[in-house]
């Protein structure tokens, strides 16, 4: 395929994306590490809107019954899949009993805090309904194409006629555009499905370039030969992206990066400790230094860009000398060399991250904390290490100091993944080597627990009323920054970068909730003029 080229046709789409064709989902019935544009080829019952509401999209309408126990909805009768059969309501019972199945991925959010599963059940051809024995307000932003459930409707006669493996090599959906190839070099290759009920795409086909090399991603947007760079890196600047006829789009999201403190070590047991380290580094300081003026630090695990953020939570500023007061009445007091110490053993620990400067600079963050933490007597060694055989195997056997990563939701403020002092658990998992307490969902692995804390983010699970809901997590937030449940750094912002040949582009927003649909939300309106 000759790459240069594509870009100049008024018909074709050319995306940049970093990573390799095996990173990346082609079915949701077997979710890689990236969902990307593949999310393209399927449709869901909802999805959120530019203001992040939610609203239908195989679901023509939808309604919730008032005691919050019943979900009814009536799908369009002019949805058909990609080989013009048309999508029933049998159709999303099956995919809902695929991906509630115990070695799913995401089967967790289609279950309740107990475990007990919603139930789908298919009215006649085009209604369905869900019910739980408990109201679930989580529920319905899970059945969306988020990358927090991947809840993509498949089609029962295919799957069953073919299986998984055949599906995934060659899938069918309903959405604006149908599979056409993986080329010999490893890209991917999307055509406009002419039969979509949101309207005929505006362009015949997407390719998907991926390039193991960022640089060069970036290069070949600089040379004029994508159309749209996702996750351009943190030094593309918009300055950058106008000198090479582009708009550069960034927006602060719910993806949080944190200074993950393990609650279960002894040495973080005490909220006083996880709070004097908090006092010792400069937060704010530290996020401008490293993401410029426009970083924004986190103080607490759910961002400014949602409904139920709550801003009026304990900082913990910086203070060294509140620090030390507060080690002090733990027993840890400074020797003569300065550092703590306490039975005679010193203060020191460790930080694991994945070296990330494309992204996120875990490096220059674990360096400054680092300092810091040396300021008032205590030595910390950052150490980095690769992710699968670093991060993952730590989070397993729960057995680790510290590490930084980022923490996340997906539009829905359900906090119960990460701040539920039962996370992490799963019965099952797709990881064949993976215990059974490896978390499948949310980043649950800093031990921390309060009982509090896991009645109140129950509790808004299970309270229709959203400003009751909003009460609800505010006073979660207040009590997880106070007893600073993690040491949250920075809002992450997604990043994505348009030619300005590329039209139809959606307002820049959280909609889809990951960096490569903030600007495509509807990508069947996106088009090119060139020439």
């Amino acid at each position: 395929m000759e790459y240069a080229s594509l870009a100049t046709d008024p018909r074709t789409l050319v995306l940049g994306y970093g990573g390799r064709i095996e990173q990346f989902t082609r079915s949701p019935l077997h979710p890689r590490a990236r969902a990307s544009a593949m999310r393209w080829i399927f449709s869901s019952l909802l999805r959120f809107d530019e203001e992040i509401g939610l609203r239908g999209d195989l679901a023509e309408r939808w309604e919730q019954s008032p005691d919050g126990l019943r979900y009814t909805f009536w799908l369009r009768r002019d949805a058909v899949w990609h080989d013009g059969e048309p999508v029933t309501a049998d159709d999303v019972v099956y995919s809902a009993s695929l991906l509630q199945q115990p070695t799913r991925y995401f089967m967790n959010t289609l279950h309740l805090s107990t475990g007990e599963p919603a139930v789908f059940e298919a009215l006649d051809a085009y209604t369905v309904q869900v019910t739980t024995p408990r109201p679930y307000a989580a529920l319905p932003a899970y059945l969306t194409a988020t990358w927090a459930s991947l809840f993509l409707i498949v089609p029962r006669h295919v799957v069953e006629a073919v299986g998984e493996a055949a599906f995934e090599e060659h899938p069918i959906g309903s959405g604006p555009f149908r599979f056409g190839e993986i080329t010999g070099d490893g890209n991917a290759v999307l055509l406009a499905n002419e039969r979509y009920f949101g309207g005929v795409p505006q362009v015949d086909r997407v390719v998907l370039r991926l390039f193991a090399n960022n640089p060069e991603r970036r290069a070949a947007f600089e040379r004029g030969e994508l159309d749209v760079v996702v996750t351009p890196g943190r030094q593309f600047t918009a300055e950058a992206a106008e000198q090479h006829d582009g708009r550069l789009f960034s927006i602060p999201s719910n993806q949080i990066v944190h200074f993950g403190l393990n609650s279960r070590n002894p040495l973080f047991a005490s909220a006083r400790v996880r709070q004097a380290i908090a006092c010792a580094v400069d937060r704010s300081k530290l996020v401008r230094e490293i993401e410029g003026p426009d970083g924004l630090p986190a103080y607490g695990p759910v961002g400014p860009t949602c409904w139920a953020y709550e801003p009026n939570v304990e900082q913990h500023p910086y203070n060294p000398a509140r620090a030390l007061q507060l080690l002090a009445e733990e027993g840890w007091l400074p020797g003569p060399d300065g550092q703590l110490r306490r039975d005679g053993e010193p203060f020191r620990f460790e930080v694991i991250f994945v070296p990330d400067a494309w992204n996120v600079d875990y490096a220059a963050y674990a360096t400054g904390i680092k300092s810091a933490l040396a300021v008032i007597g205590i030595e910390l060694t950052v150490r980095p290490v690769e992710y699968w055989n670093g991060v993952k195997p730590v989070w397993r056997s729960q057995v680790f100091d510290a590490f930084m990563y980022y923490d996340t939701f997906y539009n829905e403020p359900d906090l119960y993944w990460s701040w539920h002092s039962s996370m992490p658990r799963r019965p099952d998992g797709p990881d064949t080597d993976a215990p059974a307490s490896l978390p499948q969902y949310g980043y649950g692995v800093t031990g921390y627990a309060n009982p509090q804390v896991d009645d109140l983010v129950v509790a808004a699970r299970e309270t229709v009323d959203r400003d009751t809901r909003k009460a609800l997590l505010s006073e979660a937030q207040r009590i997880l920054a106070d007893e600073v449940a993690s040491l949250w750094l920075f809002n992450f912002p997604y990043r994505t970068v348009a030619h300005n040949r590329v039209r139809g582009l959606s307002k820049p927003s959280l909609a889809e909730g990951t960096a490569d649909l903030i600007v495509t939300l509807h990508p069947e309106h996106l088009n090119k003029v060139t020439g």
